[in-house]
């Protein structure tokens, strides 16, 4: 091969490597890795789970009323069977028919229906995602039980009643006759035998506290506690933890930064989160949206690390209460709040919030014990001196939560009954031989 031929060649392969080369440098983009702000940012701290509204916000018993027999439930899954079925169901032409209800009591056991009851009311616009309610035209009301009517006079459609027992509201929907024959027959066809059901009485046909009819077995649990760190809390709910200044006192802990304290209280295992330059002021405004907005805040931080459930809300005043249940659907009750997370809200956002520094973990123990029935515990709550019975509330199990035991938690059932918006234990030497009272 000649010479200038070799040369050709040797500057021909230089010509393309230098052409792919500059095409390289124009088509190359490097994969910067995004670089983290110093300083205020600060990374997401969860403490639990979250959770959507239907999870919160559930009917906490059902009834099912047949004439003079009614069969009643606390059964978590029994409910939630319930719920999943109604969550599949249209719901459509809503009308108040509150004036054609004289008692409502009555309306409802006069009946063969369905009742399920919720802790306290519910508002029908903000349980759109629970149920499959119109988008329009629904009517701004609250709602503490459904009832389906599971023989409606027509055979036209089927009807379900979404009633405010404290508003004394009813309203009245339309539903396919279909849903109802459907679900009568999955599962109530054989409720008389299920165990999870017991017989149950009203106190009479004008008033709602059931009574059940005979003794219960069930269980009484020991738990280990899995404290909460104060470094977590701290990181979830403060917006710059590295602003926060942290002091010890003589019940525990507490961080500050220039506008909110939070104070650990390591004797009563509890939680203050207060909005300090908001309490001088007190001004609240009306929301329309506050268990919306009240679930929204927790699930910000996984706040919802056990079972915790919607028990109560108050409009006016924007105060907004949920409460521990154990997994078979019984509420707990414990002192000084342990067992409750507490919102309070005013014009600039939340203003107090307040819950438990630990969660359940562990069970250690699990014993069974005998309750007496509903029934003697009204026979109990006639001895108790000032309590008129024309203004009982309601007559439930429960559970009562101590921490008395050092790295144990206690949950004993008993009875409670509800009185002027107020739990308290039925004061009986039989009531699981728990003799105090709730404070």
């Amino acid at each position: 091969m000649k010479y200038e031929t070799i040369k050709s060649i040797v500057l021909l392969i230089l010509v393309v490597f230098s052409i792919l080369l500059t095409w390289m440098l124009w088509t190359y983009q490097p994969n910067y890795d995004t670089l983290k702000e110093s300083g205020n940012t600060v990374e997401e701290v969860s403490l639990g789970e979250t959770k959507e509204l239907s999870k919160i916000v559930r009917p906490e018993r059902l009834f099912l009323h047949q004439g003079e027999k009614h069969y009643g439930t606390f059964d978590s899954f029994e409910i939630e069977q319930t719920m999943k079925e109604l969550s599949l169901w249209r719901f459509s032409e809503f009308e108040d028919i509150s004036e054609l209800v004289k008692n409502i009591p009555s309306f409802i056991y006069d009946k063969n229906a369905l009742e399920l009851i919720f802790p306290d009311i519910v508002p029908l616009k903000e349980y759109r995602s629970a149920l499959q309610l119109p988008s329009n035209d629904l009517p701004k009301s609250n709602f503490d039980r459904i009832v389906i009517d599971l023989e409606p006079e027509t055979r036209e459609g089927g009807v379900v009643y979404f009633i405010s027992s404290k508003e004394h509201e009813v309203l009245r929907a339309n539903v396919s006759t279909s849903y109802i024959n459907d679900f009568k027959e999955r599962y109530l066809v054989d409720i008389s035998v299920n165990e999870k059901y017991a017989l149950y009485e009203p106190i009479n046909r004008e008033s709602f506290p059931m009574l059940r009819k005979d003794s219960v077995k069930i269980a009484l649990y020991n738990y280990l506690p899995v404290s909460l760190p104060s470094e977590k809390l701290r990181d979830a709910l403060f917006s710059d933890p590295n602003v926060v200044s942290k002091n010890y006192s003589s019940f525990g802990e507490e961080y500050t930064d220039t506008t909110t304290l939070m104070s650990i209280n390591n004797e009563t295992n509890t939680v203050s989160y207060v909005k300090t330059e908001d309490v001088e002021s007190g001004a609240t405004t009306k929301s329309d949206h506050l268990l919306e907005k009240s679930i929204d805040f927790i699930n910000s931080h996984g706040g919802w690390t056990d079972n915790y459930r919607y028990v109560g809300m108050d409009e006016s005043e924007q105060v907004i209460l949920f409460r521990l249940y154990d997994l078979s659907g019984y509420p707990i009750f414990g002192d000084n709040g342990v067992s409750e997370i507490l919102q309070i809200w005013n014009a600039s956002g939340i203003n107090k919030y307040f819950r438990s520094n630990f969660m359940l973990g562990s069970r250690v123990e699990a014993t069974e014990i005998i309750l007496p029935s509903g029934v003697s515990m009204l026979e109990e709550l006639k001895k108790v001196e000032d309590l008129n019975l024309d203004f009982l509330q309601d007559l439930s199990i429960g559970y009562h939560m101590s921490t008395d035991t050092p790295n144990v938690i206690d949950l004993e059932p008993a009875w409670y009954y509800k009185y002027n918006d107020e739990w308290k234990m039925v004061p009986s030497s039989e009531n699981g031989g728990i003799k105090h009272g709730l404070e």
